[in-house]
C-alpha cells in the first residue's frame, strides 16, 4: 500500500496514460498543421529588375577595368584585400572584408575610372583601433595612403552620391597591401 502522494503502480500507469494522450494530441496537431515553409511565406511577386547593360556600356566597362587594373598595380607588397566593381548604375557599390593577422602599417591604394568621384569607406572594429578614414577619389589618378590596422576584420565599402543613376561603364577598386 502506498502513502498518499506516493508512487504506486496505479498512479504511474495513470500518469503514463495521460502523457500518452497528450503526446498523441501534439503529434496529431503537428501532422495536420505543418509549419509554413519559406516558399509559402513569401509572395509570388518577382524582385524588381535592374536594367541590363548594353553592349556599348560593356565595352566601355571592359576598357575601364583594364585601366583600373593598371592603376592599382602600383600597390606593392603582399595583398590583404583586392576588390573592384561597377561604380555606376542602379544599386551600385561593393563591400568586402578581410582578416588582418598582425597589427601594423598597411598601404591602401584606390582608384576609379569613368566618373567624377566616389567614396570608399574603410572600417574596423572601433574597440580595436582608431577610426579609419573614408577615401574620397576624384578619379583622375591613384590615391595611396598608409593606415594602421589592428588584428581582426577590415571592411571596405564603395558608395556614390547617385546610386540610382544610369550605367556608364564606370568602375572603382581598392587594394590593401602589407610589406
Amino acid at each position: 500500500m502506498s502513502r498518499r502522494g506516493g508512487t504506486g503502480p496505479g498512479r504511474c500507469t495513470a500518469g503514463l496514460a495521460v502523457l500518452s494522450v497528450l503526446m498523441a494530441g501534439c503529434a496529431y496537431e503537428d501532422a495536420a498543421n505543418p509549419p509554413p515553409t519559406a516558399a509559402s511565406v513569401f509572395s509570388g511577386r518577382p524582385a524588381p529588375s535592374v536594367p541590363a547593360k548594353g553592349p556599348e556600356i560593356l565595352d566601355i566597362e571592359t576598357r575601364n577595368y583594364a585601366e583600373l587594373k593598371k592603376r592599382l598595380s602600383v600597390a606593392a607588397g603582399s595583398v590583404l584585400l583586392d576588390e573592384s566593381g561597377p561604380a555606376d548604375g542602379p544599386g551600385v557599390g561593393f563591400s568586402k572584408t578581410a582578416t588582418v593577422k598582425a597589427a601594423g602599417a598597411h598601404t591602401v591604394t584606390a582608384a576609379c575610372v569613368g566618373l567624377d568621384d566616389v567614396q570608399i569607406s574603410l572600417s574596423q572594429d572601433p574597440r580595436t583601433g582608431p577610426e579609419l578614414p573614408a577615401l574620397v577619389l576624384d578619379c583622375s589618378g591613384v590615391l595611396s595612403q598608409v593606415v594602421e590596422l589592428q588584428p581582426g576584420y577590415v571592411g571596405v565599402h564603395l558608395t556614390r552620391q547617385d546610386p540610382g543613376g544610369p550605367w556608364t561603364g564606370a568602375v572603382a577598386g581598392i587594394r590593401i597591401t602589407v610589406d
